[in-house]
């Protein structure tokens, strides 16, 4: 499992771009700097065709999410590039990858901001336009986190040993260690056992605090160390059974090390699912502002 996940990671390296929240920033700076020389091009345009401009970016986008869900077009694309020379054709195969099409996602997202940008800027807005403005920037917002946890994950994956895959698995891995645990005591000094239940049961049977496992995510660091440091310290004053002290304390370390694996699945899941949330509300409220434009304006 662990040299499949260091596979999917170092694949990063082989997509369009390897940093991903990089290429987003560049994208951004891009829209505000056209923005910067373009700014009186809304009003000119007018709003029918910077509306349409961007719904027309913004369905494009989407259909990264339609390509990961369906191999309908991967099959015609593969088709149609199998009577073509061999290099181009491997060209063409490299172009239909999941990790260009993400690309081609984060990067039309961004530049559907420019003609958007226009569209706002050709006239005054009215509630359900102000509320349009909130969800695209809500949207973009969350595809950033979303860039940030993609680039984050893969190395956090493959800095750890035995990274579970299931949030099932992680729950089996907790059981199993605090069994281990609460057999490794039985027999020994009444002290070993005082010092178990006070340091090393408490970071079997709780939860670290999410902020301790948010910041070991975005700095890569173990958050064992800090979790199980006083329970080293306190072995110190142990006259015998020091040794198998150490290995409850490792037991705990590891807990807290599933702690953070179970944390980064939920991350890498619960962005994607607001994510999307945010879209579907989008794409209803431009059904209304698009119905409302047409009956109370008409057709251009």
């Amino acid at each position: 499992m662990g040299e499949r996940i260091g596979e999917a990671a170092d694949r990063r390296h082989t997509a369009p771009v390897a940093s991903v929240t990089l290429w987003a920033a560049i994208c951004a700076a891009a829209v505000a700097a056209i923005h910067a020389f373009t700014a009186g091009l809304g009003p000119r345009l007018g709003s029918y065709r910077t509306g349409l401009l961007t719904l027309g970016v913004f369905l494009l986008a989407a259909a990264y999410s339609a390509r990961k869900r369906s191999l309908w077009l991967s099959v015609r694309w593969l088709r149609a590039t199998a009577h073509l020379p061999h290099a181009i054709a491997r060209r063409m195969v490299t172009v239909d990858r999941l990790e260009t099409w993400r690309t081609l996602h984060i990067t039309l997202g961004i530049f559907a901001l420019l003609p958007f940008w226009w569209h706002v800027n050709a006239g005054p807005a009215t509630p359900l336009e102000r509320l349009i403005f909130v969800l695209v920037f809500l949207i973009v917002a969350s595809g950033l986190c979303g860039t940030l946890i993609h680039d984050l994950l893969p190395p956090a994956m493959r800095k750890r040993p035995d990274y579970e895959v299931r949030l099932e698995d992680i729950e089996t891995a907790y059981h199993q260690l605090y069994l281990e645990a609460e057999e490794t005591i039985l027999g020994h000094s009444e002290q070993l056992v005082r010092l178990y239940l006070a340091e090393v049961r408490p970071l079997l049977t709780g939860a670290q605090p999410l902020a301790r496992l948010f910041f070991a995510t975005l700095t890569g660091r173990d958050p064992a160390a800090a979790a199980c440091g006083r329970a080293r310290r306190a072995a110190a004053g142990l006259s015998g059974d020091r040794q198998l002290f150490e290995r409850l304390i490792d037991l705990a370390a590891t807990k807290v090390r599933l702690e953070l694996n179970r944390f980064n699945l939920r991350l890498s899941a619960a962005w994607l699912v607001f994510h999307i949330a945010l879209v579907a509300t989008f794409a209803v409220a431009i059904v209304f502002h698009i119905a409302g434009a047409f009956y109370y304006v008409g057709l251009p």
